[in-house]
């Protein structure tokens, strides 16, 4: 009896162990895709001129980010393989210098394509000019295990202003911070 129960303690701490193993692997940051550390393999539109690659500070908090000039219609493209329970984890906001000046923000676009169709799967307007609320970071966070162990097209999208508005790129000083494709 007593190395029965000897036998199904060995038994369950081999499987919490290992339950813990797996857990925390799923979770780590090996199975995460930086797309700033792969800016340089992005399909970048309508040139590679309006982008850079800087640290930007917004409210007090720093992301490693990607900058975009003023410009209507700019694009970002990476070729990934979605890793199983993906999501696409990026901060947006517009640079501080732009906070004070008239502006009608800038809409951001996150979506896919399998090389057949586009679909949107997310969309942010900031406009820290008129809303003080966005003047800091604010998190987009989406879900692309529909797309899991498929090659896609992860596309980020700006334009310089609400569609229907025209175009007004007036302080569009648009940020992508700290894009990832994360394993949840």
């Amino acid at each position: 009896m007593k190395a029965n129960r000897t036998t199904l303690t060995v038994v369950i701490i081999i499987v919490l162990v290992v339950t813990g193993w797996w857990l925390f692997r799923r979770g780590s940051a090996a199975h995460s895709i930086d797309l700033v550390a792969q800016f340089d393999s992005a399909k970048k539109q309508p040139n590679a001129d309006v982008f850079t690659v800087i640290d930007a500070n917004l409210n007090g908090e720093t992301k490693r980010a990607i900058a975009i000039t003023p410009s209507a219609g700019t694009r970002l493209t990476w070729k990934v393989t979605v890793p199983d329970d993906g999501w696409l984890w990026v901060w947006v906001g517009l640079k501080p210098e732009a906070w004070d000046k008239p502006g009608d923000g800038v809409k951001f676009h996150v979506g896919v394509s399998d090389g057949r169709a586009y679909e949107q799967l997310a969309t942010q307007h900031v406009e820290p000019f008129n809303t003080p609320s966005d003047r800091k970071w604010i998190p987009v966070k989406v879900d692309l295990s529909a797309y899991s162990g498929e090659q896609i097209d992860l596309i980020l999208n700006t334009n310089s202003s609400e569609p229907g508005k025209g175009d007004n790129r007036d302080n569009d000083l648009a940020l992508w911070g700290s894009p990832q494709v994360v394993v949840r």
